[in-house]
């Protein structure tokens, strides 16, 4: 059983569907069970078989959400004292210092998954005196996924690049504002050049819009695209363009530079955080950054003593130009990006992670 927010267009949402997909590729017929009606918009029409929660006293549950909404998510779910199911917590942190209250949620779980190292390190601080098991994302584009640049209106001969934010996980920690300034400083307003910044949610949150648009300036060759997509076109977006950029102060796994490497495209993103698991110098452009106190001024994370990186602006805008001049390049960099995903973060080795954590945990 999986349990998580199937209906809804964000990377907690792909994070369920990524796992009901990998269970399914290790031989094993997981229910699906949605949690969007409870706690986020319901923004996506899932193409997985979607279930109610059984009434078996005994089962194995993994839980794709945080610990905040542990226990909401187990009421939901009809969960009460009299059912002793298997629990798992699959949680993502993007902070390397342990979130207050989350231990609340340490004694309704069997067991702990972290989405990557960076995010076992940290939990491992307040937790059980141990290590949470780190299981990736498993990665997967659609059978007969295609780019499409006139879908979304693109020009077809420019170079394209993509950042992608959600505000409701904080466009401080996201930062596509330093990707513009970066974009601006290596091109202008030059057009052979076109950044797309793919948000979600800033018509609810009308001064996180205004600062975004005020970043970009009225540029001719930044589009900001406010929407949610549906899988297949989020994939679509990505093959379309270029080059993935995330100028990040934090990941917890880093889901769009994932989806973008297994697409075989290149990307550039801060070095720091857990996109290190699958991120190297061989498949990717790394930006260097220092590491500053937190300051999140959309108040999503507030931990006090907790640093994030502050990337190098300067350095990334001429990578940028880098990536443009030298087209080889930017093949090279998404040739090994493919190849290294899909021994990383393809849905069979995935899939056997986690039934091989199941019954190792489970006797």
């Amino acid at each position: 059983m999986v349990a998580g927010l199937f209906s809804t267009a964000n990377g907690i949402g792909e994070a369920a569907r990524s796992t009901w997909r990998a269970l399914t590729e290790a031989g094993l017929s997981p229910l699906a069970v949605d949690l969007s009606p409870f706690f986020a918009p319901m923004d996506l029409r899932s193409e997985i078989p979607l279930h109610s929660m059984p009434a078996n006293e005994r089962g194995t549950l993994i839980l794709q959400v945080n610990a905040p909404e542990v226990l909401p998510s187990l009421h939901h779910l009809g969960m009460g004292r009299e059912r002793s199911w298997y629990t798992v917590g699959y949680w993502a942190w993007e902070l390397p210092a342990f979130p207050r209250g989350w231990e609340h949620a340490l004694p309704f779980v069997s067991d702990v998954w972290a989405v990557s190292d960076f995010t076992s390190a940290a939990l491992a601080l307040g937790g059980r005196g141990r290590r949470p098991h780190t299981i990736p994302h498993a990665v997967r584009i659609p059978p007969g996924t295609a780019p499409d640049r006139a879908r979304f209106a693109l020009p077809p001969d420019s170079v394209i690049f993509l950042t992608m934010a959600d505000t409701r996980s904080s466009l401080a920690r996201k930062n596509p504002e330093a990707v513009i300034s970066a974009f601006t400083a290596a091109f202008g307003d030059d057009e052979r050049q076109l950044l797309i910044v793919k948000t979600r949610g800033l018509a609810a949150d009308p001064e996180a819009r205004a600062s975004l648009v005020g970043a970009a300036g009225g540029a001719p060759n930044i589009r900001i695209m406010d929407e949610s997509l549906s899988e297949g076109d989020r994939w679509r977006l990505i093959l379309s363009c270029d080059v993935m950029v995330s100028l990040h102060r934090s990941e917890g796994f880093g889901l769009p530079l994932a989806e973008a490497m297994a697409a075989g495209r290149a990307v550039l993103a801060t070095g720091w955080s857990g996109n290190l698991d699958f991120m190297s110098a061989c498949n990717s452009v790394l930006v260097g950054c220092t590491l500053r106190p937190v300051m999140d001024a959309y108040g999503v994370y507030a931990l006090p003593g907790a640093q994030w990186a502050e990337p190098d602006v300067r350095s990334a805008s001429s990578q940028m130009v880098r990536l443009v001049r030298e087209p080889n390049l930017r093949r090279r960099l998404g040739l090994q990006a493919r190849k290294d995903l899909a021994e990383f973060a393809s849905a069979g080795r995935v899939g056997r992670l986690m039934k091989e954590r199941l019954e190792d945990s489970m006797g």
